[in-house]
């Protein structure tokens, strides 16, 4: 076996066409991988990995009609028939040959993540899973290559032959919707997709295997097989193994599909689905669920659909993806209320939403809300100078609302002591009191502590300038929490606002501040008051969850900007209540039937910071918190996106030396070398 692999290397580096065949395909990939990176402007090699595919569908087909069709074509493959070897160690150490050679080659794209690494930021994970994929891709089609060249007598017949079957394997990813869902288990490049994002499905690794291996056990048939003779016996087996064969091809898909498991190469495992999706789909396991993406067929946000769908079906959804492109079908997307591209449609039980974009959290949340008849209320309380939900002004909270909507909320304003006030009081899940400018009468104060007592949810946030701070303590010191007198100021503010303060000190283990803690992703608080515990001393007392904490040279100051002696230390700027229980160390406290969440400033929530820095995630997770809605929180991951960067001429100019020029002229430069040792034979 050995000596025959080293037989069929060595007769493939002494080829001359191999580095011909080598140096085109640089030259091409090359070329396809600057056109991508110029025109997408993106540090990632997904598009290129699935471009590439093409270039295969013509060397692979070169490759494996030299190995067997020529042979045939020169007597050659007679002669090695007649040695005393197996048909399998034969035709394995053809493919093996092939397939490395094939290997090597394609490898050039570590080269492209070398120079984009240069530049920019490339994810490790994809190009790594992209090219594990470009592998298993070329040995399936080096594999299928000589299958056919082994019932053909000439290489041109051989090479075309096998051309046109790997291209309309190629060519059922653009078949139209409603046909491609019969088929596309034997598409490679469905196969490929998941891959491209850095995930390796058992299923997808053993299609590529179970093809490949089917393929080359046509090979062997085909080289065994008997040529002579028209007897009743030897027609059966022939029928036989072609039904065999042909059964064994078409039931590829079914063999692959029991192979389970996957191997997560990105990042925190973003692309496999968190436990609280899970559960969240543990809920609703049966619901029929689709996917719809408005795009083109072949585009990176069909792909990311695809991938989306492939994901919430190994965590037990019952879903599918449809991909509806405007241009093409513009009557079924307006009957679906879509006209622009790159927008989603997700149904759930007939229940329909739109979304923005495929953030895990954002999912799973409509799936939530859809599969529940009755989803969250947020309201907010109005009547007294609060923050509005539909002031688009740097005061407002559009943002914060619009955001809290996409998750799944029903938002609203309740007027307390107006009509139906008290009834709509009664329906909220959460209730929001955003920084009022003015006194409270002392009728809606008394509702709200008697929402509170009632198991009630609240999020209470001061404005420093016109508020009635005392009254705000009068709402929640019963919880344990109370406003300090006099604004913060800290060093570490932005520049052209030193009362905006920049923190990213968060001591509490609550899931609200977890993937803010772990990336260091700093929030605002402008204007802000710091929090501090209210009521008994000691440990029997209520205590405060510090979410937020400014630096230790933060100090208070009075109306006039003044500072305040003896106030400098950390303060708390954002928390929550917490129960009396003692919990070890790092862990997240329990809680009270009462969850009652503080704010320094309602600055925090206003559009003006919503869009920067932390501020929104800070904000929606501790509204769900409070809310109660513990198990979304989880599955706050986003989707990764490749680095943006803009590429200037003289980088270009560098690509095309380093990856197109330099490496064409290292596969040429073995050619005179190889003619020389050919001619002295």
């Amino acid at each position: 076996m050995l000596t025959l692999l080293k037989r069929e290397i060595t007769s493939l580096v002494l080829w001359p066409a191999t580095y011909l065949i080598a140096a085109a395909y640089i030259v091409i990939s090359g070329i396809l991988f600057i056109d991508l990176v110029s025109s997408t402007n993106s540090a990632d090699l997904q598009s290129y990995y699935a471009n590439t595919v093409n270039t295969l569908l013509v060397m692979c087909p070169i490759l494996g009609a030299r190995s067997i069709a020529e042979e045939r074509a020169s007597g050659a493959l007679q002669i090695s028939l007649a040695w005393p070897i197996s048909r399998w160690s034969m035709v394995f150490s053809k493919f093996v040959a092939n397939t490395l050679i094939t290997w090597v080659v394609v490898s050039i794209s570590w080269i492209y993540y070398v120079r984009l690494d240069a530049i920019s930021e490339p994810e490790f994970a994809r190009s790594m899973g992209g090219w594990i994929g470009l592998l298993l891709l070329s040995a399936m089609f080096n594999a299928v290559s000589l299958a056919i060249s082994s019932r053909m007598n000439t290489s041109v017949g051989a090479a075309f032959l096998a051309f046109v079957v790997l291209l309309v394997l190629r060519l059922i990813s653009f078949l139209p919707e409603n046909l491609r869902g019969k088929v596309d288990q034997f598409a490679p490049l469905e196969r490929l997709d998941p891959m491209l994002d850095g995930v390796l499905p058992g299923e997808d690794v053993a299609y590529f295997v179970v093809l490949a291996a089917a393929a080359l056990c046509v090979a062997v048939y085909s080289l065994g097989r008997r040529r002579a003779g028209s007897d009743r016996r030897v027609i059966a087996l022939r029928v036989a193994a072609v039904a065999g064969v042909s059964a064994f091809v078409l039931g590829t898909p079914a063999v692959a599909g029991a192979a389970s498991g996957e191997i997560d190469l990105t990042p925190g495992n973003r692309e496999t689905a968190s436990a609280a999706t899970k559960d969240v789909l543990a809920k609703l396991r049966g619901t029929p669920m689709t996917l719809t993406a408005f795009s083109p067929t072949v585009s990176l946000e069909a792909s990311e659909a695809r991938a989306t769908v492939r994901k919430y079906q190994a965590a037990g959804a019952t879903i599918e993806v449809k991909i509806v492109d405007p241009d093409i079908s513009p009557a079924l997307a307006r009957a679906s209320g879509v006209i622009d591209y790159n927008d989603y449609l997700l149904n759930v039980g007939g229940k329909t939403r739109e979304l923005d974009d495929l953030v895990e959290s954002t999912v799973t949340s409509a799936i939530a809300e859809l599969g529940d008849p009755d989803p969250p209320f947020a309201c907010f309380t109005q009547g007294h100078g609060e923050r509005r939900i539909n002031d688009v002004q740097d005061e407002g909270l559009t943002s914060f609302a619009v955001r809290l909507r996409i998750i799944g909320y029903r938002t609203g304003e309740v007027f307390l002591t107006g009509k139906g006030g008290l009834e709509l009081l009664a329906k909220c899940d959460v209730v929001l009191v955003m920084g009022p400018r003015s006194t409270m009468p002392a009728s809606d104060l008394k509702l709200l502590q008697d929402y509170a007592k009632a198991q009630g949810r609240l999020v209470v946030a001061a404005d420093t300038v016109r508020g009635d701070i005392a009254q705000l303590n009068e709402l929640i010191t019963p919880w344990g929490l109370k406003f300090l007198d006099g604004q913060l100021r800290d060093p570490q503010s932005l520049a052209d606002d030193p009362a905006a303060i920049v923190s990213s000190r968060y001591p509490s283990a609550s899931s609200v501040v977890d993937t803010l803690n772990k990336d260091d992703t700093p929030v605002v608080f402008s204007n802000t008051l710091g929090i501090d515990k209210a009521g008994p001393g000691g440990d029997e007392g209520p205590q405060v969850a510090a979410l937020v904490q400014s630096s230790p040279k933060s100090y208070q100051v009075d109306k006039t900007g003044k500072r305040i002696p003896n106030t400098e230390g950390v303060h708390t700027l954002a928390g929550f209540t917490s129960a009396t229980e003692r919990e070890a160390p790092g862990e997240a406290p329990l809680l009270t039937t009462t969850r009652v969440g503080v704010l320094g400033t309602a600055d925090a929530a206003a559009n003006l910071y919503q869009k920067s820095f932390g501020n929104q995630e800070l904000l929606i997770r501790l509204t769900q918190f409070i809310a109660g809605d513990d198990v979304i929180l989880a599955a706050f991951r986003e989707v990764g996106k490749s680095a943006q960067f803009q590429i200037t001429g003289a980088q270009r100019s560098s690509l095309i030396r380093q990856t197109v020029a330099l490496p064409t002229l290292a596969a040429l430069v073995f050619v005179p070398f190889v003619f020389f040792r050919l001619r002295r034979g």
